[in-house]
């Protein structure tokens, strides 16, 4: 029978040799001509004899190899997977840098081909994605847990924290689809995401002269690109959408724009006149509305540096393209329009953010705010 002593005193041979315990059928001490020590369990399972390594004596004491020992063989003679087998299946199974490199290959590319996903949600997914590689690649995906993925964020910016969280959250709820993990296992829910504050800057009338007349000392070097910039001002639209029009879109005598590279899907806008103006003035080039002239569309990217360029020219180094956007979305707010009107007219799929531009800035909040504060102001004396 196996002791701690005979443990600590076995002696190697030129050849390994296995001590067996005579408490436990099956488990035995093996050692090898150089000295190390394992603890080993022999079996049979599927018609064949086996030995499979349960730890070393310097990792677990002889009582705990008695137990674990004992568990398995339990386990085998009631049909339980081949310790083996299962040691097999985990060195072989996908580390987290393994399956998000699936998960763009197979997952991503059949979304953007069947036109669920846009190129510009791919590049964001492989910004977040860097944070998912650097921090969870090595992890088998099985054995990912919360403490893993809080450290990943730990650290970030309060806005690339809860994104990188949202991709991880989805990451690996199409892991637990291809059998990954064990359904509702995803590591991400439970964390809590950070604050954020929605940003409320707006241009004033001031401002957007100033922002107009740099546009207009960089028409000549970038049109089309400017062009683009000041539809956005004019429409709201989103700038990806407004560099995804081609000429085939547009019905320049109703005004019908048919929409269908937006986030909230396939959808149509009326442009106003101005907008209509500006688009009757562009060179038909090609296929789209506003090119560099290549047979293709103009990016995102150089749509931005040159709106960074302008708004810098005019002095307002602190404003963001997206800001156009939300300067209609507060002017037709301040004119009264319902949050149902300010969710069409910009696309939004859901009433959340046109109502907080509506209790911000609707001329009925707007009139209650002067009459209450007129009456308070009254009884204190203040008039």
């Amino acid at each position: 029978m196996l002791t701690e002593r005979i443990i600590r005193d076995a002696r190697p041979r030129a050849s390994p040799h296995i001590i067996w315990d005579a408490r436990v059928k099956g488990l035995g001490l093996k050692v090898s001509p150089k000295g190390s020590r394992t603890y080993v369990i022999d079996y049979r399972t599927g018609g064949r004899q086996r030995r499979a390594t349960i730890g070393r004596p310097s990792e677990i004491s002889l009582a705990d190899a008695r137990r674990r020992a004992a568990d398995e063989l339990d386990a085998i003679r009631n049909g339980g997977a081949d310790p083996l087998e299962r040691k097999r299946a985990s060195r072989e199974a996908p580390t987290v840098k393994d399956a998000l490199d699936r998960y763009f290959d197979e997952h991503v590319l059949l979304r953007v081909a069947h036109g669920r996903m846009t190129s510009k949600t791919v590049a964001n997914y492989r910004s977040w994605a860097k944070h998912v590689y650097e921090g969870l690649g090595r992890h088998k995906v099985a054995d990912v847990d919360r403490r893993h993925v809080e450290r990943m964020v730990a650290g970030l910016p309060h806005t690339t924290r809860n994104r990188a969280l949202s991709f991880t959250r989805s990451l690996f709820n199409v892991f637990e689809q291809w059998e990954l993990r064990p359904r509702h296992s995803n590591p991400v829910y439970a964390i809590e995401r950070s604050v954020e504050y929605p940003r409320d800057r707006v241009l004033t009338s001031d401002e957007l002269a100033s922002l107009a007349e740099a546009l207009t000392e960089a028409e000549g070097r970038y049109p089309a690109a400017v062009a683009a910039i000041r539809l956005t001002a004019v429409t709201g639209l989103r700038i990806g959408e407004v560099l995804g029009i081609e000429w085939r879109d547009v019905d320049l005598e109703t005004g019908r724009l048919v929409i269908t590279t937006s986030k909230t899907g396939r959808r149509v806008h009326h442009l106003p006149v101005p907008a209509l103006d500006l688009l009757r003035r562009l060179p038909r080039i090609n296929a789209w509305c506003f090119t560099s002239g290549r047979d293709a569309g103009l990016t995102y990217r150089h749509a931005l540096v040159v709106f960074k360029q302008a708004a810098t020219a005019a002095g307002l180094s602190d404003i963001r393209l997206h800001d156009l956007r939300r300067g209609v979305m507060t002017r037709a707010a301040a004119a009264g329009a319902s949050a149902h009107i300010i969710k069409d007219l910009l696309g939004h799929s859901t009433l959340e953010a046109a109502t907080r531009y509506v209790r911000q800035m609707g001329a009925p909040v707007r009139e209650a705010r002067e009459r209450v504060a007129t009456e308070i102001a009254g009884a204190m004396g203040a008039l």
